[in-house]
């Protein structure tokens, strides 16, 4: 019958439980995660800037078709267009505002033309859109007096794609593609 021992060398080398990390595992797992961060931070910032460029050209593609939902319910020319003031169209293509007005036929009724906001949006910081200076006007029939292209940018090269155009269609249907700005607006 054999006997297993072990040697005062190999008990001394096993750790108790609880003990802990020696310093030099500590500092591999340290350096692997530094790694790991420094190569997928990039990648983390490209997707973010990405999913805000699609979420604001998304808001712009819904904005647009309430505008000419609102035409079509109300009978009455609906605008989306930039704003300074929130309640009136600014005559600029830099849209840092961008509101949507029309007619009141209802409230007009009594003489005076009466002009409702259906929607106020500001853009996020950072954010910048161009479009008209004059808007993009529905007739009540729904379909754009003129056809348009509004512009979602935002100035970096992460992604190279840093540029949303909306197209408004005179149809009044909108599409939206992507475009390289260079990183530029």
């Amino acid at each position: 019958m054999s006997v297993f021992r072990r040697s005062r060398q190999q008990a001394s080398c096993r750790r108790k439980d609880g003990q802990g990390f020696t310093l030099i595992e500590l500092i591999v797992t340290l350096a692997v995660a530094a790694i790991i961060a420094a190569i997928g931070l990039p990648a983390m910032q490209q997707l973010i800037n990405a999913n805000r460029l699609n979420g604001q050209a998304e808001e712009l593609s819904s904005a647009i078709q309430l505008a000419r939902s609102e035409a079509v319910r109300t009978a009455a020319p609906v605008t989306i267009c930039g704003s300074e003031d929130g309640t009136t169209c600014a005559d600029t293509d830099e849209w840092s505002r961008v509101i949507i007005r029309g007619r009141d036929n209802l409230a007009s009724e009594g003489g005076d033309e009466v002009t409702s906001v259906y929607r106020d949006v500001t853009l996020p910081a950072g954010m910048q859109m161009s479009g008209p200076a004059a808007g993009v006007t529905f007739r009540p029939s729904g379909l754009s007096a003129a056809q348009a292209t509004i512009t979602v940018c935002l100035p970096t090269t992460k992604p190279a794609q840093n540029q949303r155009v909306i197209t408004v269609l005179i149809s009044g249907a909108a599409r939206t593609t992507r475009n390289d700005g260079a990183g530029e607006c």
